[in-house]
């Protein structure tokens, strides 16, 4: 079992991308989960499985601000602004879902192979912070960038949202992207108390 990333993929879609669409990944950091992809399929079992923009775990409950999915529900929680990519697509992703889609897979023996493990469906960042202060009933003060504007240690691919319609074919779904954000930000710690959680 072996996971990978959407930074094997050179962003450059219209559309979300699926496991036999080749990759082209921008940075040492996407060419090394490529490397780790080829790797595993040597395997006479494997699995590879690319996950995402991944949000919540074990610590969730206890207020972690780990990702970038916690760090734009904490900033938004304490009222501070909020910086977000305005121009980067992604399928954000519940790592207690996609937790849960890796020991169906393997409970089920499903093909050996690649499958994307993400969230359904997909949103910029911006789009992100926006409905996750929604949820938590605040106004976000969002600080709009884009991938050009900021210095970043591994380039970013534009367009990364991953399709999830092979995995739901054999048989193992996995909730909206939006669904798995409110169920997030129900056992998520912040500063109100749990009265005034979704």
């Amino acid at each position: 079992m072996h996971f990978s990333s959407d930074f094997v993929f050179d962003g450059r879609a219209d559309r979300p991308y699926a496991e036999d669409d080749p990759p082209g990944p921008l940075s040492v950091y996407g060419t090394s989960k490529l490397v780790g992809e080829w790797l595993a399929r040597e395997a006479p079992r494997h699995y590879v499985l690319r996950v995402e923009s991944l949000f919540g775990g074990p610590t969730a409950g206890r207020g972690a601000k780990s990702g970038s999915v916690g760090r734009i529900v904490d900033a938004i929680a304490q009222g501070r602004e909020v910086p977000v990519f305005t121009d980067r697509v992604v399928s954000p992703t519940s790592a207690v879902e996609a937790a849960s889609a890796t020991a169906r897979i393997l409970q089920a023996g499903l093909p050996p192979g690649v499958y994307h493990c993400v969230n359904g469906g997909a949103c910029r960042w911006d789009e992100l912070a926006v409905e996750a202060a929604r949820l938590l009933g605040r106004e976000p003060r969002l600080k709009p960038m884009t991938l050009d504007s900021v210095a970043l240690k591994a380039r970013r691919p534009r367009y990364c949202a991953l399709s999830n319609a092979k995995l739901a074919a054999a048989g193992v779904t996995m909730s909206d992207w939006k669904e798995a954000l409110a169920r997030y930000l129900v056992v998520w710690d912040g500063p109100f108390g749990s009265a005034e959680r979704p």
